[in-house]
């Protein structure tokens, strides 16, 4: 018989456990948890002024923040944009001004006054006294606006005395004067073009001094049959100035290098690139003397006076009328309406002078000016006989050269 397999074969019965079996094998209980007690909150700080309102940040535990901190507020609505029409009205009305003015100048071109001769002095009942002013620096070609830097052109000059030449109602001439000189040659050709007035019309040119009437301001009084001046003019002046200007030790500095080609050895002198050469200040002294005699010449021969004591005065210094009067260089102290008078007494008129003046502009060329031959720039040579001292334009009248040029 065979002997079945160990699962088939039967299993002993298991007595079931004692109570005490039971007790040892069951778990320890466990204690009972103690019951616990929350812990106190801490304290939070005070809210001051500046604390956050109820619902907003909450600070972090600690002593305040020494700086102040602001609440949370909403942000401030954008202001409205201010209308734009005051600026409208502003370049509208600046666009009328402009077209006003234009059509002014435009008026004045078409029925003002001709730049010729121009009756004045109502109610004078006598002959007539021409006037030709001589404002401004004197230079050569013709009138410039006063916009520009104002100037006694000698080509605009003249021309009033050739008019006034063929005018025959003009009985004398007062030249009103109020210039702190100029180019030499413009001096000259003034000067000259009242001697040859004078000598072909047998009528008297009255000299007036205004405020300045220096250096060849006084070049072209000197011929005139009688100087009148008020005390406080500033005259004489009676000298010859030539400057240059060296910036080449400058331009050194910055590696700049300036090159001039010339023709001979003196084409260039004067040049700010180099310095100048001894031989070179010769030649410019020479030059200085030979227009310094000129000048010395022509005031002697104009008021009659010995070489020798108009080269005392002639040390380029600058004497008030008053001064000028006293030491021979001028006839009379007085007013321009005192100038008319004179010249009016010199012609011989007895009534009251009628009053023409000459090369009066009109609006437009008090604007812009007559068109010259030359650019304006061009039109400032080196001032020989200009006193820059009296005259705060100077500098940029003559920025452009300080010699005549040949271009």
């Amino acid at each position: 018989m065979s002997t079945p397999p160990p699962w088939e074969q039967p299993q002993p019965e298991t007595p079931p456990p004692t109570a005490a079996q039971v007790e040892a094998l069951a778990p320890p209980e466990a204690p009972a948890p103690e019951p616990t007690v929350a812990a106190p909150a801490a304290e939070l700080p005070p809210r001051g002024p500046a604390a956050p309102p109820p619902g907003g940040y909450r600070p972090p535990p600690g002593p305040p923040p020494s700086y102040p901190v602001t609440p949370t507020m909403a942000s401030a609505p954008t202001p409205p944009k201010k209308s734009s029409g005051a600026i409208t009205c502003l370049i509208v009305a600046v666009v009328i001004m402009a077209v006003g003015l234009g059509g002014l100048a435009l008026l004045a071109v078409a029925i003002g006054p001709s730049s010729s001769t121009t009756p004045t002095w109502p109610g004078a009942t006598g002959d007539t006294v021409g006037v030709i002013g001589v404002e401004g620096v004197i230079t050569g070609g013709g009138q410039i606006s006063p916009l520009f830097g104002a100037t006694a052109g000698s080509d605009f000059v003249t021309t009033q005395l050739r008019k006034a030449e063929k005018d025959d109602s003009v009985k004398a001439i007062v030249l009103r004067i109020d210039s702190p000189g100029g180019s030499a040659a413009a001096s000259q050709e003034i000067y000259q073009a009242v001697q040859k007035y004078m000598s072909k019309t047998k009528k008297p040119v009255v000299a007036s001094m205004g405020d300045v009437a220096a250096s060849g301001g006084y070049y072209v009084a000197a011929p005139c049959s009688k100087i009148v001046a008020l005390p406080a003019t500033m005259t004489g002046s009676i000298g010859v100035i030539f400057e240059t200007m060296e910036y080449h030790e400058l331009m050194k500095r910055f590696g700049v290098k300036g090159n001039t080609m010339t023709s001979g050895p003196h084409k260039d002198m004067g040049s700010p690139f180099r310095a100048i050469t001894p031989q070179e200040k010769q030649i410019f002294q020479s030059m200085i003397d030979d227009v310094y005699d000129q000048f010395v010449t022509a005031v002697a021969e104009g008021r009659k006076m010995d070489k020798a004591a108009v080269k005392k005065l002639a040390d380029g210094r600058v004497y008030t009328g008053r001064q000028a009067k006293a030491k021979g260089l001028v006839d009379q102290l007085g007013t321009f309406q005192d100038a008319i008078d004179t010249a009016a007494e010199t012609a011989g008129i007895k009534d009251e002078p009628t009053v023409k003046f000459f090369g009066r502009m009109t609006l437009f060329e008090a604007m812009f000016g007559e068109v010259s031959s030359q650019p304006p720039m061009r039109n400032f040579p080196p001032g020989l006989l200009f006193d820059s001292r009296l005259w705060p334009m100077s500098d940029a009248l003559l920025s452009e050269g300080m010699a005549p040029r040949l271009e």
